[in-house]
């Protein structure tokens, strides 16, 4: 029930942060939305997606940011950033967008950000240094750096997925 009750709180949080911004930018023709869904599977083996309300330890969360232009014209360089919640961790290779961008991640909290996969020199048992790759459970955030302009009047749909720990 305690982890329950964090996620809820963690995903307020990011709800909030999300909403924040928007709330920032009310003369700007972007808007944005964050939604949040339980990926279960049906009998068949068939992913589907339901609203969430709460979360519970071992669930798959897909999160999906949507942004829309509503100005007159085209906007370019748009950054698209998702926050990875407490209590849940990345699934890798779960980014979805069909829009044409880079993905880059942070595993410090989204004070910087870095192509996959991120790699750090370690220090081994016995001494040596070793180039050891970060698991996809460390990250903090993913964020797209988009290539294409939304077009006046568009959207452009971003997905990634969590595991609630």
């Amino acid at each position: 029930m305690l982890k329950k009750i964090a996620y809820s709180m963690a995903f307020a949080g990011a709800l909030g942060s999300v909403a924040a911004v928007a709330a920032n930018k009310v003369q700007s023709p972007l808007t944005s939305e964050m939604k949040a869904f339980v990926v279960q599977t049906s009998g068949s083996g068939k992913e589907q997606l339901k609203s969430l309300k709460t979360a519970e330890p071992g669930q798959t969360i897909q999160y999906q940011l949507t942004y829309k232009n509503k100005g007159e014209g085209a906007l370019k360089g748009l950054t698209v950033t998702g926050p990875i919640p407490a209590n849940t961790h990345f699934l890798a290779k779960s980014t979805r967008t069909k829009v044409k961008s880079e993905l880059v991640v942070s595993i410090d909290g989204g004070k910087t950000y870095e192509k996959e996969p991120v790699k750090r020199m370690k220090k081994m048992p016995d001494g040596s240094k070793k180039l050891v790759v970060i698991p996809a459970d460390q990250y903090t955030h993913v964020r797209w750096k988009t290539k294409s302009a939304l077009k006046s009047g568009g959207k452009q749909v971003f997905n990634y997925r969590v595991k609630v720990n």
